[in-house]
């Protein structure tokens, strides 16, 4: 009983002493990181009047940061000291096991790690949320009564230009909002002005006229700080800036890991077999491009051939028709000839039986005249008939060719459909897989970085005995160490190794806790079986 009562005496005064130090460390790293996230967003364009508002957000993205960090300093402190004064070795002298005084603080590790977990899961997305409202409502203040409405808007980012009207192909009433991260930055108001492409710079030129620059408002109400007024201004937009993309910090764990289960879904529902190619998303882009680009090439030929072989099928239609008119002509010109050599036979008869007068020569003549002329005839309709025959002949010929072709390119073009096909599946399926991928990443940072409360005290408590100083500059110092050359450099590999699918998700992202974790256990082996 008096052996576990020194215990609980001893725990308290340990935690109590922890404490001490853990929240001086806590509000020391809050405000460092604080200021690092308002200094990269004052010099990003974000004015001091946008920044107050945001200030509670800040901190709580700081939060998540400031609570490991302070972890460790407290616990490599406040072994520190104690190994310093010895009493960690009296401890030990007075026959109470070491794990007595490593108890409490892992616990301590334990729950502030569900806290951090908290915060990087639901806290810190909820915030990231609001600060995406509170930056709808600068914009909208800046907007209101500038443009009620508007006709176009374009993304470039970091920019959005909205455009209220287009008047003889000049812009009319122009906002030109910049972004920095999530946060709107500046505002620009123009009452005219033209957008023009340099495709060689691979940019584009904004010209504007008569306007202002204005700062937003994150506040419901107040004037919009108004900073500048201009007459024109010109500046260039790169178009090799990267879209914004949709980011998952705006999604809770629980929400990532729904996302996850439908893209899955999806990818089991896709009936396309994949190529099971292993190239990545830009290359998979760049192959479909190029198979976009051929069929549509050999869509054009299709169109072409199959408009070719319309005329030519028409062509033949009208000479099998033509042919047809000309041989109904010659029966005519036959049937002309027929009479007339009967009517000769006649004339020739009547000569003969002495009942001729004088016009008979004349009649002979003039029948001969119309047989010799139909004769002529039938011999011109006969020329055409062959003329039309030989159309005939060369447009089946033509035909056949347009159809052989036409087959030719049908097969290329199934050919290519198939291949693109497979490749549009192929990006299909590398896209989700890499949505998935990402947030794996995003879900196991956020775990990562809660279980490094206790990597941290795990590393701090044989760093605190070995360094065997409590002064605060020491503990600062080796904490500094630890994570800014140690933890967050392979924090930063193991990402982007895992983005870069080099590594598998989990091994990358927990990469640096796992070294940490084998290092303090090593320490601990090596002070406590020596």
């Amino acid at each position: 009983m008096p052996a576990l009562f020194t215990s609980q005496i001893l725990q308290r005064y340990l935690v109590r002493e922890w404490f001490r130090t853990f929240l001086p460390s806590f509000a020391c790293f809050e405000l460092l990181i604080f200021l690092g996230f308002a200094i990269q967003l004052l010099h990003k364009g974000l004015d001091i009047v946008a920044l107050r508002a945001l200030i509670p957000h800040i901190l709580i993205q700081a939060t998540p940061y400031s609570i490991p960090s302070a972890l460790l300093t407290a616990t490599a402190m406040t072994y520190g000291r104690m190994s310093a004064d010895h009493e960690i070795i009296a401890i030990q002298a007075s026959g109470v096991h070491i794990h007595k005084i490593i108890t409490p603080v892992l616990v301590i590790g334990v729950v502030f790690s569900l806290i951090t977990l908290a915060l990087s899961a639901e806290v810190l997305p909820r915030s990231c949320y609001k600060i995406i409202l509170l930056q709808e409502r600068a914009i909208n203040n800046v907007l209101a009564g500038n443009l009620a409405s508007f006709q176009k808007k374009i993304d470039l980012y970091p920019y959005q230009i909205y455009i209220g009207s287009v008047e003889d192909n000049v812009n009319k009433d122009i906002a030109v909002i910049e972004y920095a991260n999530d946060y709107v930055t500046d505002v620009i108001l123009a009452e005219e002005g033209t957008i023009k492409m340099d495709e060689s710079a691979n940019k584009i030129l904004l010209t504007l006229y008569r306007g202002e620059f204005i700062k937003p408002n994150y506040k419901k109400s107040g004037e919009i700080p108004r900073v500048g007024v201009f007459n024109e201004t010109t500046f260039e937009i790169s178009l090799k800036e990267k879209k914004r993309e949709s980011s998952t910090k705006y999604l809770t764990i629980f929400q990532l890991c729904k996302c996850n289960s439908e893209i899955k879904d999806e990818l089991s529902g896709i009936t396309n077999t994949p190529s099971n190619s292993k190239k990545d998303n830009d290359e998979l882009a760049k192959e479909l491009g190029k198979y976009k680009q051929d069929l549509s090439s050999l869509s054009r030929k299709r169109e072409k051939l199959l408009t070719e072989l319309k005329r030519a099928n028409e062509n033949l239609a009208r000479q099998k028709s033509k042919i047809e008119g000309l041989e109904n002509e010659t029966k005519i010109a036959k049937n002309y000839i027929l009479v007339a050599n009967e009517n000769l036979i006649q004339v020739k008869k009547e000569n003969k039986s002495g009942a001729s007068t004088e016009d008979t020569g004349r009649k002979i003549m003039q029948i001969k005249e119309t047989i010799e002329k139909e004769k002529q005839r039938i011999y011109s309709i006969e020329q055409k008939i062959d003329a039309a025959k030989k159309v005939q002949s060369d447009e089946r010929e033509n035909i056949d060719s347009l159809t052989r072709t036409l087959s030719e390119i049908n097969a290329q073009r199934e050919a290519l459909l198939n291949k693109s096909n497979t490749v549009e599946t192929d990006l299909t399926i590398a896209s989700k897989e890499e949505l998935i991928r990402k947030n794996d990443i995003s879900i196991h940072k956020r775990l990562s970085q809660a279980l490094s409360c206790i990597t941290f005290i795990i590393i701090g408590i044989p760093l605190g005995i070995k360094l065997r100083s409590g002064h605060l500059m020491i503990g600062f110092g080796a904490s500094f160490l630890v994570i800014l050359f140690l933890y967050y450099p392979l924090v930063v590999t193991g990402i982007v190794l895992a983005e870069n699918s080099v590594m598998p998700v989990v091994l990358g992202i927990w990469g640096a806790n796992i070294i940490l974790f084998i290092g303090g256990m090593f320490i601990f082996r090596k002070l406590y079986t020596t």
